[in-house]
């Protein structure tokens, strides 16, 4: 009968010692995600600062998934990054999906080689239409993946469509005015306050991609454009 409370005192001590156990595992784990996210977002202000035209909306992945140790190092051997707002030159709003190999956080920083895919769709070729040209209405933009061109509904009404065509020339990727027509017939582009060749570059826009990138081919999609862009060694500003 005495045995009883021994019992019960042991299993009760047991069971203390399990609760302590249990709060320190969960006090670690979360300390651990709290050093990991912290570790994830240093290593996100680094690309960001290098790369300011991806936005706010950035989303990065380290291949071993575990940021805190390739942080304390100094040392990622690959970065996959996302987002969904950047800016690539005229074009807003685009997506971007990038991949940064051999990256050193130390002495200034330095990508070892970078691929990314940008991804620009038709609300983007249209705001940047209007950006290059503002005096021209642009109601509506299509593309003619068959053709390679890019059309813009123009004018009052969408009454005359201007032709587009990209064009990729020592790693850079413009939009070529390839002709207008106004109610089907041609007409000089100078009607609408559009020059031959291709739209003038932003005032401000840097004349490099970010990361030493070079594109290295683009398409016309259903959708929009599609451009991919390769880069080398080259220094991570800010970092």
């Amino acid at each position: 009968m005495k045995q009883r409370p021994r019992k019960a005192r042991a299993a009760l001590r047991r069971h203390r010692v399990l609760a302590v156990t249990a709060a320190v595992v969960v006090s670690a784990a979360v300390a651990a995600g709290a050093a990991e996210f912290t570790a994830r977002a240093a290593i996100r202000d680094h690309v960001t600062t290098a790369a300011p035209g991806l936005g706010a909306d950035v989303a990065v992945g380290v291949a071993d998934d575990w940021a805190l140790w390739d942080l304390a190092r100094g040392s990622i051997p690959r970065l996959d990054i996302s987002s969904e707002d950047a800016r690539v030159g005229r074009l807003p709003q685009v997506r971007v999906r990038a991949r940064l190999d051999d990256v050193r956080l130390g002495d200034g920083g330095t990508v070892g080689a970078t691929h990314a895919e940008v991804t620009a769709s038709t609300q983007s070729l249209a705001t940047a239409i209007r950006s290059a040209v503002p005096a021209v209405q642009v109601s509506a933009v299509t593309t003619d993946p068959a053709r390679g061109t890019v059309l813009a509904a123009v004018g009052p009404g969408g009454a005359g469509q201007l032709t587009l065509r990209p064009v990729l020339k020592d790693g850079k990727v413009t939009l070529a005015v390839d002709g207008l027509t106004v109610f089907g017939r041609s007409v000089p582009t100078g009607r609408f306050g559009v020059g031959d060749g291709a739209l003038a570059p932003e005032s401000g826009t840097p004349k490099d991609y970010p990361l030493g990138l070079k594109a290295t081919s683009v398409s016309v999609r259903a959708d929009g454009l599609r451009v991919d862009l390769t880069g080398g060694p080259a220094p991570l500003a800010g970092a």
